[in-house]
């Protein structure tokens, strides 16, 4: 095993939870309890200051700024057990490749998004991704300042992801990116793995300085590795058939998936409908199951649960009411399980975390075998 010669101010306790994260990795389980990671809005928070409320491009692309405003937002929460504190650099939003392809950005109040930059596929070379633009140079100054401020703070997190089809429909806008995949899919799917290729000449160009100065790297679910990690999503994908994502951009999923040694693919039980080709997608090591607030309870998704644990994927399923985490623990193979808890304050936080520890300890003999 890597020995462990980092410490972070943030995170008293790394040492063992590193340990619990690679037990993770080998699906075995330590301290009675798979990896659990619970949260709760703190009671008194600190004020914002005025400009943290503003829509503007400096609270973003300002390194200062921008470290500041990401902990201020995390100020609002008190996290326990398995959930370490860290930091993704946020400069450029979601969608943060597009910056760097000839996008323009759009500074919101929270977030930073994309208009349509195309009127049709036929202008795609106009989109390329560019390693001499203003955003890339702005993007690696920020990253290397927050590679140097978290350097014993706390771990950072993976800023840029991969996202094919999300990546498209935000470039041509929702609405002529539909009709396209029924009129031009095929010039769709050349499309998205163009991207996705340049993509990976983007990540291989900031992971080495990502990780510099970190014990491994997390993502913003945050699951953490001390290999190489890349991680994949396509949220618009709730809105097509799995026949037609499998034809046009599961290709490029795989690219971007089976880059790494692990991957983690970030999916909505919303888009449920896609289940069977990501469990048979080998590229993709970890699906982290996200629940939508308008879909049916998140108890009715064991059976899918399940299906992804007996392909040999791990686990990751976030958020989990209270009132659900004796169910999960009941029901599903506990190793290579993580999941989010939401509590209301750090008493209910902390007796959910004994109470995980004693279903666990009831639970374990029936684990079924490998």
């Amino acid at each position: 095993m890597k020995e462990n010669t980092h410490k972070y101010r943030k995170i008293s306790d790394w040492s063992n939870l590193r340990k619990r994260y690679l037990a993770f990795w080998r699906k075995e389980l330590l301290d009675d309890k798979p990896i659990i990671q619970i949260q709760n809005p703190k009671a008194i928070c600190p004020e914002a200051e005025p400009w943290m409320l503003e829509a503007s491009s400096e609270k973003y692309l300002c390194p200062g700024k921008n470290y500041k405003y990401q902990m201020w937002g995390r100020s609002q929460w008190s996290w326990h057990a398995d959930l370490f504190q860290y930091l993704v650099p946020g400069m450029f939003g979601p969608m943060s490749f597009l910056a760097f392809c000839g996008c323009k950005p759009v500074f919101e109040k929270q977030t930073v998004w994309y208009d349509p930059a195309i009127s049709s596929l036929d202008e795609t070379d106009r989109i390329h991704f560019d390693s001499d633009c203003e955003n890339w140079r702005l993007f690696l100054e920020n990253l290397k300042y927050y590679a140097d401020k978290t350097a014993g703070e706390q771990q950072i997190g993976i800023p840029v992801d991969g996202c094919p089809m999300d990546w498209v429909a935000t470039i041509l806008g929702v609405e002529k990116f539909l009709m396209a995949t029924l009129e031009e899919p095929d010039k769709l799917s050349e499309f998205a793995m163009r991207l996705a290729g340049e993509y990976l000449e983007a990540y291989d160009a900031f992971y080495p300085l990502l990780i510099s100065k970190n014990d491994g790297v997390s993502n913003w679910l945050p699951i953490w590795t001390d290999r190489q990690l890349i991680s994949v999503q396509d949220d618009i994908a709730i809105n097509i058939s799995p026949e037609m994502y499998r034809d046009l951009f599961l290709p490029a999923l795989r690219k971007i998936a089976g880059h790494a040694p692990l991957s983690s693919l970030h999916w909505h039980d919303g888009a449920r409908q896609h289940l069977e080709w990501i469990v048979e997608t080998p590229e993709i090591k970890l699906v982290q199951l996200g629940h939508d607030p308008a879909s049916p309870s998140f108890t009715e998704m064991l059976g899918d649960m399940r299906k992804i644990q007996q392909a040999g994927k791990y686990l990751f399923i976030s958020c989990v009411k209270a009132n659900e985490v004796k169910y999960f623990i009941e029901n599903l193979d506990l190793r290579g399980l993580a999941m989010i808890i939401d509590a209301r304050n750090d008493a209910e936080s902390a007796q959910i975390e004994k109470d995980i520890a004693t279903w666990t300890r009831t639970r374990r003999s029936f684990i079924p075998e490998k």
